[in-house]
This record gives structure tokens, C-alpha cells and sequence, in this order.
């Protein structure tokens, strides 16, 4: 635990530092300041866990820090060590729930048994506290799998108070079918990734997604024995993993690894044995380097399905087969090629916004049906009328309608932005799933979900603050839609370059 000693007179702090005893109790000295005013700063720019301060001090007193910290810092434990034996400061320092009020001269023995007491009663708060930080976690990566992060600086900024220590960086990913309980499957993907940390998360029926992160050498330990965990097909039908990766704004590529083996495998008749890597990973069996698309083609294929160009699309695909009779080889190739390319270019389409939820998996059935078609010239008209169905002008009223969904989305956000608004929730009210819904709210607005109910409430909270100085910080970050302090105070300064403190004093105004 971190602690921050407050007091006025330097031998006064001198004397509780030498008092403590720091390595029993697993404590360490972070700071020293001479008042409450100087306090609030290094808690703004510090992590403390323990604030040790006196009373009467110059600018803002021990009692005044105490009530304006725990507005901003709840988790925040405090110690009162002071000269003054009045009844009105104890019965102070007890409605603010202090943890204990000391008189100078304070006893080593006395300070160090009340110090271990303060520390027994931190654990329950601080396993609370891990909990509900791998709720948050969980939260942010099923965010980021569905797409809602579309720039890495703000992955990046809202990542920073949930990232793991320094050098736990790693990730990596798979995607699996298990009509298993989830909760046994976490506890079992909890023991197999030994010095790795897991998240499960549901992505539609009995398809999940495992994310694990770690250290380097810990992720690149797991990925064998996670590939032979899913070569289980009694217990999963389907199974794709990513290849090992450093940093969170890399997680959305082994993620995607990950779905593209899975969905290949979905697609074939032999049910995906021995498939549980992606077309680009190392490693990948010769069966799935079985797809040597020529890389100048298929940028020329993605870049027709951004443009949503149906004819060219069309004849993009007649180049595959329209070199005369393929040889034996070649014929093996292309009857494996078109599920790929029906899958990856539905998504590429729906990602892009040009098509709704409903027939980006209808290409999933038609993926898994092309196998069994007869014929290769019937398997790409298959592909090539799914393509111009989907691209077709006729669609223009669909996407009308889905703007007209956007727009309505949009007058809600604008007029209930006080309120906590989650982008799935405001997404399911529109039959949309979050990663489309973000995808066309961006199109529509120039700024995605996040950066656009931010930007409302930061400019609300500067009216709040503006118009009452005297507001409470935690009553206008409730106000604005915010129920955690720490995370309304980053963003506030990431928006307007000063925290709401300064803001509130008179700084952060011109």
C-alpha cells in the first residue's frame, strides 16, 4: 500500500515516517506534503492507498482534504494524527468515516497495530475492487471485439485504468462452439492458462471467444496447450486460434485470426479437423495454405466490396475460374476458395456499413452450404448472386432505414445523455448489434458512440461547474451519466486539458 503523510511541521512527519514499520506491514512511502491543499494535487498524480494527516494546517485543513478527497477518491483509506483532543474534530473525522483518530505524540506501537488493523479491513475492499476491475475488463475487450473502437487512441486512453501491470501485455485469442455451462468452461480455461488471466465471452448460441493476457512467455506457453484443449471435438465442434500478440490495440487482429479459422472450418464438410489455426498464422497446416490467393487480387476484391461496386465484384470473381478448365489442383483449390471469399467479403461489407446484421449471416448458411454444391461454376454463381443481392440499388431504402435508426438513435443521445447510456443496449433497441450499430453511427455522425456521448456530458459538466462552483464533483459527474469519479475526472482532463478540480477552482476557465 501506498502512503502520503500530511502534516504541516516537518518533524511531525519525519517522526511518523521513522515510527512505521514499513516492511512488516507491506507499506511504502510515496509522499510527504505540508497541507491538504498540496495533498490534493499529489493524490490527483499519485496512486495512494493511505493518507496519514493532521488537522490544523495552512490552506486547507486535514479535515477539509479528507471531505473534498473522498469525493474524488473513495477507495482512498485516511488516518487522523493530531494534537488536538476536541470533540468536534473526533466527531468530525468520524462522519467521514476516518479510520481512526490519533493524539500527538502519537505511540509507534499503537500507530503500527492500528496501521495492521487499517490494512486487515483494506483486503475485503480491494477484492471487491478486483472484481468489479475484471467486470471492467471483460466489458472493454467484448467492446472491442464488436467493434466500438475504431481509433487506438481512444482504446488506448480508456485502457490506461485498466491495464495490467507493466509487461503483461500479451494476448491472444480463439473461438470455439461448446454447448458446455459457461461457468464451467471459465474454470477451465482458468486452470489450463497458468499465469495468464481469461476472459469468456458469449458471442451469439454456444460460440464464445477466449481472450487470455500475460506476460509474453506465459501466453506462448498456453497456445499448445490450448490448441490441444480445443482438438476435443466431443466437447467443441469448432474451434480457431490467434497467434500470440503484444499490446491491447493488437488484440482485434489475433481476435480476427481467430474468427476467420473458425468460420472456415464452419464452412467445410470434414467439419475443420486439425483447422485450429488462421489462413496467415504461422504454422498453419498445408491444407489451409491451401488458398494462395494472390495478394494484388484480393486487395483489388476488398477494395470493389468497400466501394460496393456489384458489377465489378461479379467479374472480379469470373477471373478466378475463367482461365479455361482448371487442372485437378486448381479445381481442389477453388472449391475451398469460395466459402472463404463469401465469408470474408460479408464481413468486409458488413464492417463497411453496406449491409444489416440479418444478411451478413445469411452468408454463414451459404457458406456452409457451398461444399455440397455440385459444380464449381454453381458455387461462384452462388457467391457472385449473394454479392449482387447484397449490393444491389435496391438496397438504398434498406439503408435509408437504417439511417433513419441512426437518426433516432442520435435525438435519443442528445436528449437523454445525463443518463447512463451502454452503446448494446441503445444497439438491441435498433435490432443492430453494437459492432454495426457503431460502425453506421460513425458513418453518420464523424464520431463514434463513445466520443460522441463524451464530448455532451464534459460540455454539461462544464455548465454544471460554471453555473454553481460550489457543486460537488460527484454530484456533476452523477449528473452527467458518470458513476465512477476516477473515470469522470480522466476523461474531464483528457477533454479539457485540466481536471475538475482545477476546472472548479477557476483554472480551466478563460
Amino acid at each position: 500500500m501506498n502512503v502520503l503523510i500530511v502534516d504541516d511541521q516537518r518533524l511531525s512527519r519525519a517522526g511518523i515516517v521513522k515510527m512505521i514499520a514499513w516492511e512488516a506491514l507491506g507499506l511504502r512511502l510515496a509522499g510527504e506534503c505540508a497541507n491538504g491543499y498540496e495533498a490534493l494535487r499529489m493524490l490527483d498524480e499519485l496512486e495512494i492507498d493511505l493518507v496519514i494527516t493532521d488537522v490544523r494546517m495552512p490552506l486547507l485543513d486535514g479535515l477539509g482534504l479528507i471531505e473534498q478527497a473522498k469525493e474524488l477518491y473513495p477507495n482512498i483509506a485516511f488516518l487522523v494524527i493530531s494534537g488536538y483532543d476536541d470533540y468536534a474534530y473526533v466527531r468530525k473525522s468520524i462522519q467521514l468515516a476516518v479510520a481512526d483518530y490519533l493524539l500527538k505524540p502519537a505511540d509507534a506501537d499503537e500507530l503500527n497495530a492500528q496501521l495492521e488493523l487499517l490494512i486487515g479491513k483494506t483486503r475485503s475492499a480491494r477484492e471487491k475492487a478486483e472484481t468489479q476491475l475484471r467486470k471492467t475488463r471483460e466489458q472493454f475487450i467484448h467492446l472491442l471485439l464488436e467493434g466500438a473502437y475504431d481509433r487506438n487512441e481512444l482504446l488506448l486512453e480508456d485502457w490506461t485504468d485498466i491495464r495490467p501491470e507493466e509487461g503483461e501485455d500479451a494476448f491472444a485469442a480463439a473461438m470455439f462452439d461448446c454447448s458446455e455451462d459457461k461457468a464451467l468452461l471459465e474454470a477451465r480455461f482458468r486452470t489450463l492458462a497458468d499465469g495468464c488471466e481469461t476472459f469468456l465471452i458469449r458471442m451469439r448460441g454456444d460460440c464464445y471467444t477466449l481472450v487470455a493476457m500475460g506476460r509474453a512467455e506465459a501466453i506462448e506457453a498456453l497456445l499448445p496447450v490450448l490448441r490441444a484443449e480445443l482438438e476435443d471435438r466431443g466437447s467443441y465442434r469448432f474451434a480457431g486460434i490467434g497467434a500470440a500478440v503484444r499490446g491491447i490495440e493488437a488484440l482485434a487482429g489475433t481476435a480476427t485470426e481467430a474468427s476467420d479459422a473458425y468460420l472456415l472450418q464452419a464452412s467445410l464438410p470434414d467439419g475443420g479437423q486439425e483447422r485450429l489455426t488462421s489462413p496467415g498464422a504461422e504454422g498453419a497446416s498445408s491444407e489451409m495454405g491451401a488458398f494462395p490467393l494472390n495478394s494484388s487480387w484480393e486487395r483489388d476484391w476488398l477494395l470493389l466490396l468497400k466501394k460496393g461496386n456489384a458489377k465489378a465484384i461479379v467479374g472480379k470473381l469470373d477471373e478466378l475460374s475463367g482461365a479455361g478448365e482448371p487442372s485437378a489442383g486448381g479445381q481442389d483449390w477453388l472449391e475451398g476458395v469460395y466459402p472463404y471469399l463469401q465469408l470474408r467479403g460479408a464481413r468486409e461489407i458488413y464492417e463497411a456499413g453496406l449491409i444489416d446484421e440479418q444478411t451478413y449471416e445469411e452468408a454463414f448458411g451459404i457458406a456452409r452450404k457451398l461444399p455440397y454444391i455440385a459444380g464449381l461454376e454453381r458455387k461462384r454463381d452462388v457467391v457472385a448472386d449473394y454479392f449482387s443481392r447484397c449490393l444491389d440499388s435496391e438496397n438504398r431504402l434498406q439503408t435509408k432505414q437504417l439511417k433513419e435508426a441512426v437518426e433516432n438513435a442520435k435525438a435519443f443521445i442528445d436528449a437523454n445523455y445525463r443518463l447512463p447510456i451502454n452503446l448494446t443496449d441503445l444497439a438491441l433497441t435498433s435490432y443492430m448489434s453494437p459492432g454495426y450499430f457503431s460502425t453506421l453511427f460513425r458513418q453518420h455522425t464523424g464520431r463514434n458512440f463513445l466520443e460522441y456521448v463524451t464530448q455532451l456530458r464534459i460540455e454539461h459538466a462544464k455548465k454544471l461547474i460554471a453555473d454553481d462552483p460550489d457543486a460537488k464533483i460527484g454530484d456533476v459527474a452523477v449528473q452527467c451519466g458518470y458513476q465512477d469519479l476516477k473515470h469522470f475526472r480522466k476523461l474531464f482532463k483528457r477533454y479539457t486539458g485540466v481536471t475538475p478540480l482545477q476546472y472548479k477552482e477557476g483554472t480551466g476557465v478563460d
